[in-house]
């Protein structure tokens, strides 16, 4: 899910923003703080800085009109995931149990970016029956990716993420909270990768709720 964390005009946004004149410095605030940026299509973006990172955590706080188990059952939907979450041209779950679900994902972009792929473990938590609470977090497990072998992806050095759903008092629509936090183990400058970041994030909300009304149909 998460992201969590790149789109699929990687090449464009970078395009854009340096022709706007957009060279947006990477947030001073200390660890721990969100810092708010924008909003844009109902997305409020905010970053944190993550310690031991020169890049931040990028947040996307937003409202669905639907109620938390519809929005639950879009991101959870793994397996076709490459319907509908920009960049992912691969998901697939290799696991499941009781506790967890590990998740096989690769992410296309265009040249001369190279793909990325890894394994992610997720784990849920319901808050109990009709609590109207969701809450789904995934890191990246490292011991699992590094046994992966292509010679046209890598592995990302990091990649974290989460959503929390909960929902309104009267259960007809929800409000949603999307985290990632990914270092691409690239040569993308900061800044650049971070705006890019969140225009990901933002894309990735769009997508749930087109995908939500699609299915509401």
């Amino acid at each position: 899910m998460c992201e969590t964390h790149l789109v699929r005009l990687l090449l464009w946004s970078a395009c854009w923003l340096v022709s706007s004149g957009v060279a947006a410095p990477l947030a001073s605030a200390a660890a721990g703080e969100w810092t708010r940026v924008r909003q844009v299509d109902g997305v409020e973006i905010y970053r944190q800085p993550v310690e031991g990172s020169d890049i931040p955590a990028v947040r996307g706080r937003t409202h669905f009109r639907a109620p938390v188990s519809d929005v639950f059952r879009v991101i959870s939907d793994y397996d076709h995931f490459t319907g509908f979450i920009p960049s992912v041209s691969e998901s697939r779950v290799v696991e499941r149990d009781n506790r967890a679900t590990w998740v096989y994902q690769r992410l296309g972009f265009p040249l001369p970016i190279t793909d990325r792929h890894y394994i992610i473990k997720v784990v849920d938590d319901l808050h109990g029956p009709g609590a109207g609470v969701i809450d789904v977090g995934w890191q990246l497990d490292k011991a699992r990716s590094v046994s992966l072998s292509s010679t046209d992806a890598l592995l990302p050095a990091a990649f974290s993420g989460s959503w929390h759903l909960e929902a309104l008092a009267d259960h007809a629509g929800c409000d949603a909270v999307y985290t990632i936090h990914v270092d691409p183990a690239g040569a993308l400058p900061d800044w650049l990768f971070v705006r890019v970041t969140e225009r990901y994030v933002i894309g990735v909300i769009n997508a749930v709720r087109k995908r939500i009304e699609v299915r509401r149909r």
